[in-house]
């Protein structure tokens, strides 16, 4: 369902033996669909639903919102991913208890900003998703008499084909069971052989080797462009470490162009282009130019060459020119196209996303899963807690 163009971009090796390590057991978890559904039976009628939930455990549903719910849904979604007061005073002022379902997600439970939002809306019906042992948050659901789903044994930016994006996902709508096929068939697809994700891996590695350290990866979807906070967070936390790994820029097309094609031609030579677009729109626009205007000069033509062309094409030819300028100054680049964005589709990309960044995390030889880096401010920031101050 994602269509490779590699551009002439070939890895150097067929194998390396750190990919002998990839683990994906990952792929393997099942999340409880009849439990979910049940759930979610629960709260139907919910007219505003509260995400509450830091980096993975809220980056795929929100891809999963902007990139189909919001265009099938007639709820109103807010993702609270802060303690910021305005923002949190302009949630309750918008929502009632009694029309809204706060969603609060943490795996370990003890995240802290998560809990002060949790306890900041507790007049307001809750379900929560946490491992299912004593921890902090775990007690207040039992203190509050909250529903309580569980949160598989899988980091949070890996979660997103679970409980955690499920249930928010099945309440606003989506087949939660296509999201899940696609993911699958993503999955097999990827796993075995010297599969496309793999080489990608590969050749963003060997590039790095010769001073291509970063990714500008712009895309060419208003649907797609929602997976941006999600890619970053797998690739910069999965593969940035012991002083290795490479970083990304995302950006969306063609609005990047105005703001970053200066930097990826005229700046340090040291970006890969991951070009991404999809094959199908779901709707179609033509653009109509009036009789007395067809011959005003625009650049060497006029506007009458735009007359019955259609908006799918125009964002094809958007990517094709800076997707073709970047072949024409040999810039490394790969093209990658994705079917459609409907919920197979979803859960199609997600899992490339996860089998990608292992991969990669695999080819730069560091462990995919932890991030031991993130830890210090957290224990910083708790102290000020503790301290009353700063």
């Amino acid at each position: 369902m994602i269509k490779f163009d590699f551009n002439s971009l070939q890895p150097k090796k067929d194998e390396i033996e750190v990919f002998n390590e990839a683990d994906f057991s990952l792929t393997r978890v099942q999340p409880d669909m009849d439990r979910i559904l049940e759930t979610a039976g629960k709260y139907g009628d919910v007219k505003n639903l509260i995400i509450v939930a830091r980096g993975g455990s809220i980056s795929t549903f929100r891809a999963f919102w902007h990139g189909f719910g919001k265009y099938i849904s007639e709820k109103k979604v807010y993702f609270v991913d802060t303690v910021d007061p305005d923002y949190i005073f302009y949630v309750k002022d918008k929502c009632t208890p009694k029309d809204s379902l706060v969603v609060a997600i943490s795996k370990s439970g003890t995240t802290v900003d998560v809990i002060e939002d949790v306890l900041g809306f507790s007049d307001f019906t809750q379900v929560i998703i946490t491992t299912e042992n004593d921890n902090p948050l775990h007690k207040i659901a039992k203190e509050k008499g909250y529903d309580v789903l569980p949160h598989q044994d899988i980091g949070g930016r890996f979660s997103g084909l679970t409980e955690v994006s499920l249930f928010p996902s099945v309440l606003c709508g989506l087949d939660i069971s296509e999201i899940r096929k696609g993911a699958t068939q993503a999955y097999s697809d990827f796993e075995k052989g010297l599969n496309d994700a793999k080489k990608l891996a590969l050749i963003v590695k060997d590039l790095s080797g010769v001073g291509y350290d970063e990714i500008f990866w712009p895309i060419y979807s208003k649907k797609l462009v929602a997976f941006s906070e999600l890619i970053a967070q797998l690739i910069n936390e999965s593969v940035s470490k012991e002083g290795k790994g490479i970083s990304v820029v995302l950006a969306e097309g063609p609005e990047s162009q105005h703001f970053l094609n200066q930097r990826f031609f005229g700046g340090p030579k040291n970006m890969i282009g991951f070009f991404t677009t999809v094959t199908s729109f779901d709707e179609e626009e033509t653009v109509k130019v009036p009789e007395g205007l067809k011959g005003t000069k625009l650049r060497d033509g006029n506007e009458g060459n735009l007359d019955g062309i259609k908006l799918s094409d125009s964002m094809k030819f958007e990517l094709k020119g800076t997707y073709d300028e970047a072949k024409k100054a040999k810039i490394p680049s790969v093209k990658l196209e994705l079917d459609r964005v409907d919920e197979s589709g979803l859960g199609y990309f997600t899992a490339f996303l996860h089998v990608f960044a292992i991969y990669l995390a695999r080819a730069f030889e560091v462990n995919p899963f932890d991030q031991p880096e993130v830890e210090g401010s957290k224990k910083i920031s708790f102290e000020a807690r503790k301290n009353k101050g700063y």
